[in-house]
């Protein structure tokens, strides 16, 4: 028997717009920076937890960039 798709971190493309990501990709630039201020945190380091926050930016900044209304 086949799992339910999990929806809850899947985007919305029709309410998730250019600036959306945009401002969800500027929290996890500042959640990258705080994660190499603090100390090491459970099963993470703070270094994997910065280099997974700047990814998840870099992949939302793109999306948004390719979310941008055509004119």
């Amino acid at each position: 028997m086949r799992k339910p798709l999990d929806i809850r971190n899947q985007l919305d493309i029709f309410s998730d717009g250019p600036l959306g990501l945009a401002q969800l990709a500027a929290k996890h630039r500042e959640a990258a920076e705080h994660a190499l201020r603090s100390v090491d945190q459970g099963h993470f380091t703070a270094r994997e937890r910065h280099d997974f926050h700047a990814g998840e930016a870099e992949r939302l900044e793109r999306l948004a960039a390719t979310a941008a209304p055509l004119t």
